[in-house]
């Protein structure tokens, strides 16, 4: 049986397989390239990144990027299986 995922979990997975592509899961990726992947609208992406930074679970780069932190990391593991 699978877990159900939130959106802001699937926002993290999501980020963590695109900065994955780009070499590292730790890469810089911009958020709304990651929320235009899901379909989520500017202000949905912004509100997502700021509980995810709130909790520690990204961190913002330069721009509108943001990364995956060691607690994000930690819980895409917990989320994915593998």
């Amino acid at each position: 049986m699978s877990k159900a995922v939130t959106k802001d979990e699937r926002f993290l997975l999501k980020l963590f397989e695109l900065a994955s592509s780009l070499g590292d899961p730790t890469n810089e990726v911009d958020r709304y390239e990651v929320g235009q992947t899901m379909g989520q609208k500017q202000r949905g992406v912004d509100t997502i990144v700021r509980m995810l930074a709130q909790s520690n679970f990204v961190r913002k780069g330069m721009g509108s990027n943001i990364y995956l932190s060691t607690g994000g990391l930690d819980l895409i593991k917990s989320l994915r299986v593998f």
